[in-house]
């Protein structure tokens, strides 16, 4: 089986291969919100583009643009390196969300192929190490809401019986048992995914083997207390 970090990196350089910039791409942005030296470096070549511009496509709503998906394809492969070594500082739910908005799915094959490749190599590598540069909320919180599916992650997360998967899964419960919050959790920057209906039952049915007896105690509470397990009528 390919090492996990191995299969990442070579998501990436594909990114590379798959996304090839127009030439003579011409930008108009918020010069409100950006000088007309920040749109101009938008439009050059993305390797040029400086650290602190690069996520702006993922950052500002798209109408900020008047090319607002040809950017973020733009600037994908730069993005994903930010992506993977938790260095876009941005709300895990609005990455997600943007690139919908965008329609990533009606990209060209080679980019949308690339793409999936990314989301499954990035998730089956963060759940390989713990810590990992993004947590593995945040990561599932991404994937599920670009792809618009959650069980087929949950499955990949079955499948890894490790350590370091079985940390992050602990982690999960710490932060989404808080408060109920398992109980009417929405992914996404518009909370477009009602995770709850697959998340739920499977945290508490196989999440609940692979924790330790703190992290099960609150499955217990959960469980006794759930809005959603125990909603009126």
């Amino acid at each position: 089986m390919a090492d996990p970090q191995q299969r990442l990196q070579r998501a990436l350089d594909e990114l590379d291969k798959a996304f090839v910039p127009e030439q003579d791409f011409v930008l108009d942005g918020c010069l409100y919100c950006y000088g007309e030296a920040d749109i101009a470096a938008l439009a050059g070549p993305p390797e040029a583009v400086p650290d602190d511009l690069v996520t702006t496509p993922l950052s500002e709503v798209p109408s900020h643009w008047d090319k607002p998906q040809e950017l973020l394809r733009r600037m994908v492969p730069r993005i994903a390196r930010l992506l993977v070594k938790g260095e876009t500082h941005l709300d895990a739910g609005l990455i997600g969300t943007r690139f919908v908005e965008a329609n990533w799915t009606g990209w060209p094959p080679a980019e949308t192929a690339a793409l999936r490749e990314l989301w499954a190599s990035w998730w089956a590598a963060t759940l390989d190490q713990y810590p990992a540069p993004t947590a593995a909320y945040d990561v599932l919180n991404i994937v599920t809401v670009v792809t618009g599916a959650l069980s087929p992650w949950l499955e990949v997360w079955e499948h890894a019986r490790t350590p370091s998967a079985d940390r992050h899964l602990e982690e999960l419960v710490d932060l989404w048992c808080f408060e109920d919050q398992l109980s009417e959790l929405k992914l996404g920057f518009l909370d477009e995914y009602d995770a709850t209906p697959e998340l739920l039952p499977w945290v508490l049915g196989h999440g609940r083997t692979r924790i330790g007896p703190s992290y099960v105690a609150q499955l217990d509470e959960l469980e006794q207390y759930s809005s959603y397990l125990h909603a009126p009528g």
